[in-house]
């Protein structure tokens, strides 16, 4: 019996290590997809935290044109819109959705298919991109909201 009681304590020494490796692997296992997600969430963040100006508040503000991106809203100004032939170069000019300055207008082009929406007068429309020295905004990323009321086509011929 002796014998068997030595052994005793060593095997259950043994099994309560090999529990400990479990709960190791466990928590290093938990530990690794908990930064997995956490460096998911960053990484998505650092391009959704661009937040978009006004027309006007981007012509007041010298910082802003220094050559950073930035995104600018509002909405096309009627009769602006002009495609360089047989390409999908486009020029536009860009004002305050509201129209509360008038004459604060954002000159712009964009290299790329327009969304069909970009053309609906009640659209806003957010444009990602930089100001150049030659003051005109080029743009890489063209956002439209849609309208936020619907009115339909006799509403708007009235």
């Amino acid at each position: 019996m002796a014998g068997l009681q030595s052994d005793l304590p060593f095997d259950l020494a043994a099994e309560n290590d090999s529990g400990k490796g479990h709960r190791t692997r466990f928590v290093i296992l938990g530990l690794v997809v908990t930064l997995a997600v956490g460096y998911m969430v960053y990484a998505a963040f650092p391009g959704n935290a661009l937040y978009f100006l006004t027309v006007s508040e981007f012509m007041a503000r010298d910082s802003a044109q220094d050559g950073r991106t930035v995104r600018v809203a509002g909405k096309l100004v009627d009769g602006s819109f002009l495609r360089v032939e047989n390409s999908t170069m486009a020029h536009f000019q860009l004002t305050d959705k509201d129209g509360e300055l008038v004459g604060q207008q954002l000159n712009a082009s964009y290299l790329g298919v327009l969304p069909d929406l970009f053309f609906n007068p009640h659209s806003e429309v957010i444009l990602e991109g930089t100001y150049g020295t030659d003051r005109v905004f080029q743009v890489n990323n063209v956002l439209v909201k849609c309208p936020s009321k619907y009115q339909s086509l006799e509403q708007e011929q009235s």
